[in-house]
């Protein structure tokens, strides 16, 4: 009796284990990092379900320069869909290192732009950027 309780209990670990693990069959999750422009420094993972995707992502500015550390995103959809871009940037001239969350409903593909810039009165302007990178 006691080798039937002890199976049954580790049988049940093992199936709760993997569903707590697995995705569903329509999510897919990876990691990218960027390549390239100096000054700034990112990585992050991304999670594609069927209605959306999520990026979680960590943005670093490695240098006191005067400009500040953004990312450009860009979501593709469906061909009826117009791509959205979103810029995130760091926020002042300082060495720093955030976390953000993005989000969006176009799930096709994503493609990530490395950027730096400058902010005035609130609002951020782009200067100069790397080469988009398609990520998946």
């Amino acid at each position: 009796m006691r080798r039937i309780a002890t199976a049954t209990l580790a049988a049940g670990v093992i199936i709760t284990t993997f569903a707590l693990t697995t995705t569903p069959a329509d999510a897919a999750v990876g990691f990218w990092r960027t390549v390239g422009l100096s000054g700034v420094d990112a990585f992050g993972f991304y999670n594609t379900e069927a209605s959306k995707v999520t990026l979680t992502f960590d943005l670093k500015d490695t240098k006191k320069d005067g400009y500040s550390a953004a990312l450009r995103f860009t979501f593709t959809g469906a061909k009826k869909q117009k791509d959205d871009v979103r810029v995130v940037a760091l926020t002042g001239d300082q060495v720093q290192d955030k976390w953000q969350t993005v989000t969006s409903t176009r799930i096709k593909h994503m493609y990530v732009q490395e950027c730096r810039g400058t902010w005035s009165k609130g609002k951020f302007t782009t200067k100069k950027c790397g080469a988009w990178r398609q990520h998946y």
